[in-house]
């Protein structure tokens, strides 16, 4: 019996039952043999490519990536002055610097529209704290943003009992813009803060390591910034003429 099943075998070595050597029509020998499983080796040219190509992108990452931090910004590398290639850069604003900040760290407790989680989160609109009045003065919120703030605290005439986080890891200058941009939104119309006056205040509370609570600022004197750099210098004392 002849098998209707197809052989991978050469049609021109085939034989019949009987040793006979079989005739192979024309057309099955114009027949491409049957394709074998096989692996072909990636040519050098190509490897060489790709790892160039991920060198490449190595170095680009390197220098352009900010150590893959998410919070790293530099605002010396940031211009809004319009003036094109070549032109001098504009000194960065500091409310633009401030909302970043703000929008960075602080939105998911005060919100976009500065008015806080009822019962949970002090507004920023409006608020003593943040333009100051009563017994509250600049050296207090900036103090609250370098330590951060426990325990119950009266904002607007409402009591919040919810903790603040320190972010004394942000440096002056960003303190600063952060303030000035909070206490010149929503409404609120206070000075800014400058970043030589979170420094003079950070000096002065560098031992400190617990948040603040409302009674321990409440001890603490009011102080405005825009009044603590006017101060004059203390004069240099001198030795009188001897006689």
């Amino acid at each position: 019996m002849t098998s209707n099943t197809p052989s991978n075998e050469d049609p021109s070595k085939l034989t019949s039952e009987t040793g006979e050597k079989l005739p192979v029509p024309a057309s099955v020998l114009r027949e491409n043999p049957e394709p074998t499983n096989a692996s072909e080796p990636i040519p050098l040219g190509l490897t060489a490519l790709f790892f160039v190509l991920i060198f490449i992108a190595g170095i680009y990452l390197a220098l352009n990536s900010g150590g893959f931090r998410s919070d790293v910004f530099s605002p010396d590398l940031v211009s809004w002055s319009g003036a094109g290639a070549g032109g001098a850069a504009a000194p960065v604003d500091p409310k633009v610097v401030g909302k970043r900040i703000f929008t960075q760290n602080c939105v998911v407790c005060h919100q976009t529209t500065g008015l806080g989680m009822p019962g949970q989160f002090p507004p920023l609109a409006g608020s003593e704290w943040v333009i100051g009045g009563d017994w509250v003065g600049d050296n207090h919120i900036v103090s609250v943003l370098l330590h951060g703030m426990q325990g119950a605290v009266q904002v607007k005439g409402s009591t919040y009992n919810n903790a603040m986080p320190p972010w004394k890891q942000l440096k002056d200058e960003q303190i600063a813009a952060v303030l000035t941009y909070i206490r010149s939104e929503w409404g609120n119309n206070a000075a800014p803060i400058s970043t030589e006056y979170v420094k003079s205040q950070r000096d002065k509370t560098i031992a400190r390591t617990e948040p603040w609570s409302q009674k321990e600022l409440k001890a603490m004197a009011a102080e405005s910034a825009g009044a603590a750099a006017a101060a004059p210098a203390p004069a240099a004392a001198t030795s009188s003429p001897s006689k």
